[in-house]
């Protein structure tokens, strides 16, 4: 399977034990069983300005999906929080503010190399956990699963990831921020549709529209591939 990570790269990855068993705070998947028939749809970065347009699209083709959302967003707009979780989809962890954790160890490893990573790591518990609080006071629900801002990894982020009690979740495909159409970039998503695949788009930026069409034809698609989309956390059971 292919995975972007947040370079853009793309990255071949199979079927990874911590997959196809249960994963635990710490660790990272990237796809689900390739056997079945079942695909995970996230969405990162909201609640935003359009993201009551994908829960209505998701509510028009009964799709569920997981949505994974910033704490400075979920306190901008919580009432859309409330809807995406009345209508049945999963809520997942994005941090707070969606900072660059690899740049942010970057400037720490100027200022003190010995401790840069010690330093990051704190930093980011203590961010995980002011987001899951902020999410998890507005939907009543405890969070499992957390994505990080640009899918960056590492040995100190399963550490962090792992102390604040998440799971972490990339993607298999996903690059909806490029500078492409969506009917350009459509054919590459339908492509990697296949059993395990977790899926990336985008509700809570400016070209929200664009990630909102590709949307509707990975779905279209995924129906045409017999493909059920179901939430990050059904995908991983």
């Amino acid at each position: 399977m292919n995975v972007r990570n947040f370079a853009g790269a793309v990255l071949t990855l199979g079927c990874a034990s911590l997959v196809c068993a249960a994963a635990k705070p710490g660790d990272l998947v990237t796809s689900g069983p390739p056997t079945g028939n079942k695909i995970a749809l996230t969405f990162d970065d909201g609640p935003g300005p359009n993201t009551e347009k994908f829960l209505a699209l998701l509510d028009r083709y009964h799709v569920k999906a997981t949505f994974f959302v910033l704490g400075d967003q979920v306190r901008v707009r919580p009432k859309v929080l409330k809807k995406t979780v009345e209508r049945g989809h999963e809520i997942g962890n994005h941090t707070t503010q969606h900072l660059n954790y690899k740049a942010r160890l970057k400037e720490l490893k100027k200022e003190s190399p010995d401790t840069a990573v010690e330093s990051a790591t704190k930093e980011l518990v203590d961010d995980m956990k002011k987001s899951r609080e902020t999410i998890e006071t507005a939907i009543g629900k405890k969070l499992v699963y957390l994505r990080m801002p640009h899918g960056i990894d590492g040995p100190w982020i399963h550490a962090a990831a792992k102390e604040a009690g998440f799971v972490l979740v990339n993607w298999t495909y996903g690059f909806d921020w490029n500078s492409q159409t969506a009917e350009e970039m459509i054919p590459g998503y339908v492509k990697s549709l296949r059993p395990g695949a977790i899926i990336l788009l985008h509700d809570g930026w400016p070209k929200s529209e664009k990630s909102l069409k590709i949307a509707e034809a990975v779905i279209k698609a995924a129906k045409e591939k017999k493909l059920e989309i179901v939430p990050v956390g059904e995908l991983l059971k």
